[in-house]
């Protein structure tokens, strides 16, 4: 029986993994390295800790991380609040139809609170569906470790047994296993694989198939 949802955020709610790796092209170019479309899918959905321990062993140890990412974060979140957060097919949809079935919903992403907030800010119809968040930043351990699925439950006020998380990303599809949950994955850069079947209940397109899979579970 499933009793709440627990979205990621970017490749899940928002469209913003190519609007990361285009800037990242651009800014990476710019201190005269290139990045690869591969390595930045590795990347995807692991703690800021980790990601930069992945840059520094491809890049060097001079490879000014800090740098490159916070001008990231602030080119990506100045194209926000000027253009409007990108959504992906259906979130505005689906939201509308678990908050109508009484279902709480929590982020739980690894992205950092002040780009999340930055991101709500241009929804606040989204964000008020919401019961909380769980970022990135408020974690001792990051995904694919369970802590963020884990503390977005409790927010929830839902054992994971009885929840449902949404991913795109292979490690927070382990995460959401870790945690207990039922894993659901809907693709977006990176596609599924069978490598990611131990970790996946459920592969859907888009989020417009949710309520209706919560509905077959629910079901039974």
């Amino acid at each position: 029986m499933i009793q709440a949802v627990l979205f990621d955020m970017d490749g899940t709610l928002f469209n913003t993994e190519q609007l990361y790796y285009d800037q990242l092209v651009a800014l990476m170019q710019e201190y005269g390295y290139t990045m690869t479309h591969p390595f930045f899918i590795k990347t995807l959905g692991v703690p800021i800790g980790v990601c930069q321990e992945m840059y520094i062993q491809t890049y060097g140890d001079d490879f000014p991380y800090e740098t490159i990412y916070t001008r990231l974060f602030d080119d990506v979140r100045t194209h926000v609040k000027q253009n409007g957060t990108p959504l992906k097919p259906g979130v505005t949809e689906c939201f509308t139809a678990l908050k109508a079935r009484g279902l709480p919903m929590v982020l739980a992403t690894s992205c950092p609170r002040f780009a999340v907030d930055d991101f709500f800010s241009t929804l606040p119809e989204l964000d008020a569906m919401l019961s909380g968040k769980v970022c990135g930043d408020e974690v001792t351990n990051g995904k694919p470790a369970p802590e963020i699925f884990q503390k977005a439950s409790k927010i929830a006020g839902v054992d994971p047994a009885y929840c449902l998380g949404v991913e795109d990303s292979p490690s927070g599809l382990r995460a959401i296993r870790q945690s207990g949950a039922y894993a659901v994955m809907i693709p977006d850069l990176k596609p599924y694989t069978d490598a990611l079947a131990p970790y996946t209940d459920t592969v859907l397109q888009s989020l417009h198939e949710l309520p209706g899979l919560i509905d077959q579970l629910n079901a039974k």
